[in-house]
């Protein structure tokens, strides 16, 4: 459904109606009011938000010509906008830009890709005025540059929020080459979170910050947020998809924005926003769906497949990425995407016990060194060591690959490909399973009969036959499943937001709760992430 924008009263109130199934015509939703010395938005007085206006800053407000959006702003002190006004209109060029992105990037999630509106405020009691989306420019002074905060949640459904957004005030030492530009990704990025609080806001920050960095990608491809983000993931294909990194700054959970543009490339546009829709609580007659689970069942309505199969496709579409790219096999844009990290190894290779994770894949780059045929096998004498698990075969020519091979039975080994005047041989190892402790089998790739003796010598000596695939972290994921990130490390809470400007100096570090040295550090800027209510050089291939 379109975002539709109405009116109500004297305001105009951003598709206030849309709740439930999206429907028009329903009621605003019934929020659990806030207490009544709140302090949740940042004009309001004596508020001790992170960030904020200043008690004396006369705040002034711009609303959006289209209707929907109410731009916060003052013209003196820290939080001053820049104060150029070409059109003599009497409001600044920048307030303008920001009302005019909003509109823009409200229309292609609307209009353009069919998602909910976010959630109308205007039954909250504090609400910046009226049911418009509220837009508050203040100065982050080098700790970020945005965020989106909710505000207040539905009382019959508590996990769908109404919020507003927090936005730098003029961008200056951030190292963009426009505030134009920077609007464009500040508005993209964070208005999504808004959107998502219209379905669900419980998903973890792999659903929440992965779909919102490929819709900045659906807003505007020119943008460098999503080929930047999407190294988080090819950097780190070995871990569970459903699993962030810990730590505040996590480039997985951003990174996995891949995944997502996959499902929508691979199995039609709407593949997202039906996964959305899956997550609100009640969807198909769940209380309480999570997106991970969700994924087998929209891949099934969608193109009848299954995860299993399509993640093994997902694995497949990354090998065409940088200088391998080939739009006809893989991404439309893979060109511009950074390559997936594959380990260098030598034939025979042999591995007694890899170890590989649910919804993973590893990849191992071998050169032939004048085998004209070669192969893989997977190894256990424990059947459950293999559930699950498929082997890709791909052949290196130049920049080109063969036709990828998918081993009808990794056990056997007998599956060969002819790598005769290859540069090199590439095997993926991949988990098509979404739970459980990870898989230890023995890995043997080479010629043939290297193969064949790898096999024997691993069974014989027990190297790859041991059933203790247990992980000993009992860590759930978020779709009830255990043992999936690597060795020692636990899923993390929800993380804040991050991204950067790729083309300029480090900005420093934001958001809600965020370690700014760190980010500092990292030479990248940070957004505030999405807050529950109510606020107080790459690799070589």
């Amino acid at each position: 459904m379109a975002l539709i924008a109405r009116r109500t009263r004297c305001s105009v109130t951003l598709a206030a109606a849309l709740l439930g199934c999206g429907a028009e015509g329903t009621e605003p939703p019934d929020f659990d009011r806030p207490p009544a010395v709140a302090l949740v938005r940042p004009d309001t007085p004596g508020n001790k938000l992170l960030f904020h206006f200043e008690p004396d800053d006369v705040v002034e407000t711009h609303g959006s010509d289209g209707g929907s959006f109410l731009v916060h702003f003052t013209h003196e002190g820290p939080n001053a906008v820049p104060p150029a006004d070409t059109d003599q209109s009497g409001v600044p060029d920048f307030v303008e830009d920001v009302a005019q992105t909003h509109e823009k990037v409200l229309a292609t999630y609307g209009d353009g890709l069919d998602f909910r509106a976010p959630l109308s405020d205007e039954a909250i009691a504090d609400n910046g005025g009226d049911g418009r989306f509220d837009v508050y420019l203040v100065d982050f002074a080098g700790k970020g540059d945005g965020n989106y905060q909710n505000d207040a949640c539905g009382k019959d459904n508590p996990q769908q929020c109404a919020g507003y957004m927090v936005q730098e005030n003029d961008y200056k030492g951030y190292g963009y080459p426009s505030t134009t530009l920077a609007n464009r990704i500040l508005a993209s990025h964070e208005f999504f979170h808004a959107v998502q609080a219209a379905y669900d806001t419980e998903q973890g920050s792999v659903m929440a910050e992965g779909t919102a960095v490929w819709a900045t990608e659906q807003f505007d491809p020119s943008l460098p947020d999503f080929e930047y983000f999407i190294d988080g993931y090819l950097q780190n294909p070995d871990r569970s998809l459903d699993q962030p990194m810990p730590g505040p700054v996590d480039p997985f959970s951003y990174g996995t924005a891949l995944f997502f543009e996959f499902l929508e490339e691979r199995y039609g546009a709407g593949t997202v926003r039906r996964l959305w829709e899956k997550c609100e609580n009640g969807a198909g007659g769940i209380d309480d769906p999570r997106w991970f689970e969700q994924l087998g069942p929209v891949l099934g309505e969608v193109a009848d497949t299954s995860f299993a199969d399509a993640f093994v496709e997902f694995a497949t579409y990354n090998l065409f990425t940088g200088a391998y790219a080939d739009p006809s096999r893989s991404y439309k844009n893979g060109a511009a995407y950074g390559p997936v990290k594959k380990e260098k190894v030598a034939a025979p290779f042999v591995d007694d016990k890899l170890r590989v994770f649910y919804a993973s894949s590893q990849y191992y780059r071998l050169a032939p060194e004048g085998r004209s045929e070669m192969s893989a096998a997977l190894v256990s004498a424990d059947p459950a060591q293999l559930d699950g698990l498929a082997l890709l075969l791909a052949v290196l020519r130049g920049k080109s690959y063969d036709a990828v091979v998918r081993v009808s039975d990794p056990a056997a080994g007998s599956e060969a490909v002819d790598t005769a005047g290859a540069d090199a041989l590439v095997a993926v190892v991949v988990s098509g399973r979404q739970e459980g402790d990870s898989r230890r089998p023995g890995l043997c790739i080479g010629a043939p009969a290297e193969v064949e003796s790898c096999q024997e010598g691993l069974l014989g000596t027990g190297g790859a036959g041991g059933a203790g695939g247990g992980d000993g972290v009992g860590a759930g994921g978020e779709g009830g499943s255990s043992g999936a990130p690597p060795p020692g490390v636990e899923p993390e809470e929800e993380a804040g937001c991050g991204c950067r400007w790729a083309g300029g100096p480090p900005a420093g570090a934001a958001g809600i709760g965020l370690v700014v040295a760190f980010l500092a550090a990292l030479g990248r800027r940070r957004r505030g992430r999405a807050a529950t209510a109510p606020a107080g050089g790459v690799p070589s291939p």
